[in-house]
């Protein structure tokens, strides 16, 4: 029987296992499951899940470097595919699903490593890039899921203009600065949202998503 994948928030419905928390039965295909049944973790309806092709693992030998295959992942640049694979593992490890955290992250590796360096990179040509991010992508992104009622994506975005503000305010105190900012300091990111910290220890929680300091990572300098 087959899987299918959530593409709003990563939950995976397993047609072997059903849906305890919706009462679904063991073994109900995903086609037969009711046209009013939702999602028991975000709430998007059947029209938003896609169909899942993992690997079966359990006959190759330990030597053997498997590689999965992800159908309708989306078309979009290596980069941006990278990172909606790597919150796609987080959200399977939060669920307990471990290999499909592990094909997930093996995915997210594997694409990141085709992304070419960038030429003539500069923090003035970042700055420059965040600022159309929050002038013109954000504001669009948004009007498009507003007018597709997907609730997801919104609060996706919510996220996603804090963290690119912060952002923006960490590259002009940058440019004020320089290095002297993150001198005798570390400098902290928020594995759930991108939120970015700099100081002596990490935030208590993420002031963006909430999550707890101890998921904070370290950025080497």
């Amino acid at each position: 029987m087959k899987k299918y994948l959530c593409t709003i928030c990563g939950h995976i419905y397993d047609e072997d296992a059903g849906e305890e928390k919706t009462d679904i039965p063991e073994k109900t295909a995903f086609e037969s499951l009711p046209e009013r049944w939702t999602c028991p973790v975000c709430g998007a309806e059947k029209s938003k899940f896609r169909i899942l092709i993992i690997p079966k693992t359990d006959a190759v030998p330990a030597h053997t470097e498997v590689k999965p295959s992800l159908l309708s992942v989306s078309e979009v640049s290596n980069l941006k595919d990278s990172v909606i694979c790597s919150s796609l593992a987080k959200s399977c490890e939060k669920q307990f699903k471990h290999d499909e955290a592990a094909i997930y992250c093996s995915l997210a590796k594997e694409l990141k490593e085709k992304v070419p360096h960038a030429e003539g990179a500069s923090f003035a040509a970042l700055q420059k890039g965040i600022e159309h991010e929050i002038s013109s992508i954000i504001p669009t992104a948004k009007k498009v899921a507003e007018n597709h009622h997907d609730r997801g994506a919104l609060r996706a975005l919510v996220w996603a203009e804090k963290v690119t503000r912060i952002h923006h305010s960490l590259l002009e105190r940058h440019a004020a600065e320089g290095p002297a900012l993150i001198k005798d300091k570390t400098v902290y990111v928020c594995p759930v949202c991108g939120f970015i910290f700099i100081d002596e220890h990490a935030p208590s929680k993420c002031p963006v998503c909430s999550a707890p300091d101890w998921k904070f990572e370290i950025v080497e300098a």
